[in-house]
């Protein structure tokens, strides 16, 4: 990232480990269902739980986070390992993910016909805009962006690819789960919202996705980084994949009123994007 770019954190500091060891113990009490191979369950949510860690990640903590052997745990390592899917530092024997990772990323992108729809509005957005234009979707009960045009400003907002959020902060993370059926949507929001007595944390949520899907968009400020604001609109539904367009860029040049121009402009590429998603506009 060139100096003078902000990118947006994956979780506030000294989370984003904390939240991805605990997604993924969660997984492992009942990722095997019916018609799974578990040792295929378990290679899985080890990947997973090193692709999304924040450091690298030892035998016995992954052993202990995914509620799988330790013995297996090494021997998923190693095979995992030998493909490139995994790397290991020679000195602490901590792992991250692979290069080979990249391949399978890049293939899905290139396979895509959400990122297919999208490449040509969003490199037009970014442009007309200014600002960094993204395409999310949701992975795993979190929101990950799969394509990204990012803008030329000196001074600008990246998220990243392939890299995993909180949907529960953020304007895209509101849009996304504005296009969920109300009953996935309040089981998302059970499983991942610590809910006070009251019930007013998801309440809350449940309040503002609301909101979002009767304007038909969403605004943030500071919501990830101290300045940084986004703007995110819906594109659709296909199947259980949902996906907003969304910019990001400072506060010194996304003000409220700004920000509010722009969403009629985002709306129409939203609309284009969808058509050629197959999907209704």
């Amino acid at each position: 990232m060139a100096t003078g770019q902000a990118s947006e954190p994956a979780a506030p500091a000294g989370q984003g480990g904390a939240e991805a060891a605990a997604g993924a113990g969660r997984g492992a009490q009942g990722a095997q269902g019916p018609g799974t191979v578990q040792i295929v369950d378990h290679a899985l949510m080890v990947l997973k739980a090193i692709a999304e860690a924040d450091r690298p990640r030892g035998v016995r903590e992954l052993s202990r986070d995914l509620a799988i052997s330790k013995s297996s745990t090494q021997r998923i390592l190693a095979s995992l390992e030998k493909v490139g899917l995994a790397v290991a530092d020679e000195a602490t024997r901590k792992y991250v993910v692979g290069p080979a990772a990249l391949t399978l990323a890049w293939k899905h992108a290139d396979n895509s016909d959400l990122v297919s729809a999208a490449t040509g509005t969003t490199a037009r957005i970014a442009a007309v805009t200014g600002e960094t234009a993204c395409i999310s979707t949701i992975v795993d009960g979190r929101r990950v962006t799969v394509h990204e045009a990012e803008s030329s400003q000196p001074l600008r907002l990246i998220t990243g690819v392939g890299r995993p959020y909180s949907l529960f902060s953020g304007a895209t993370g509101r849009v996304l789960m504005s296009l969920l059926p109300a009953d996935e949507l309040r089981r998302l929001v059970g499983e991942h919202v610590a809910e006070g007595p009251d019930g007013t944390a998801a309440d809350r949520i449940l309040g503002q996705v609301a909101e979002v899907g009767a304007n038909g968009y969403a605004l943030s400020r500071s919501e990830w980084i101290a300045g940084g604001c986004g703007v995110a609109v819906p594109i659709g539904r296909q199947g259980s994949l949902v996906a907003a367009l969304s910019i990001y860029g400072p506060e010194a040049r996304l003000t409220d009123e700004r920000m509010a121009e722009l969403v009629p402009a985002l709306q129409k590429a939203a609309a284009e994007i969808a058509l050629r998603w197959r999907q209704p506009a």
